[in-house]
């Protein structure tokens, strides 16, 4: 296998903020919702329906079910991570809006903290 010393230096950074995210959220957190989180801190205020079509390869049900798992009440029935919130929407009361929570405004600030500054790699 070459050698490609960018390359590594890519996936180790990765590894760094992939295990961040792991450690703070627990090892039960999936790619999918590290993702969620993603698209909502990039578009806040975007409809479930609008949410699910910015993700590509998932289902209606289990967008509801990991932004369940993101909220601060999980389908369990215990406490969540508490880093999105949804919200009614006021001109159409069937749809709801995704939002991050203060504490997942910090998350992703802190998360962002641990990806390295492109500049440095140059």
């Amino acid at each position: 296998m070459p050698d490609n010393t960018a390359q590594r230096g890519q996936l180790e950074d990765l590894n760094t903020i992939l295990r961040f995210a792991r450690t703070r959220l627990g090892a039960d957190i999936t790619v999918q919702r590290l993702l969620i989180l993603i698209n909502v801190y990039l578009n806040e205020g975007l409809s479930q329906g609008e949410l699910l079509r910015q993700l590509d390869s998932t289902s209606a049900a289990a967008l509801s079910r990991n932004l369940a798992e993101l909220s601060d009440w999980t389908p369990r029935k215990i406490d969540g991570p508490n880093l999105i919130q949804l919200q009614v929407d006021q001109q159409n009361l069937r749809r709801k809006r995704v939002f991050l929570t203060d504490g997942g405004r910090k998350f992703i600030k802190q998360w962002l903290e641990k990806v390295p500054d492109q500049a440095d790699a140059d």
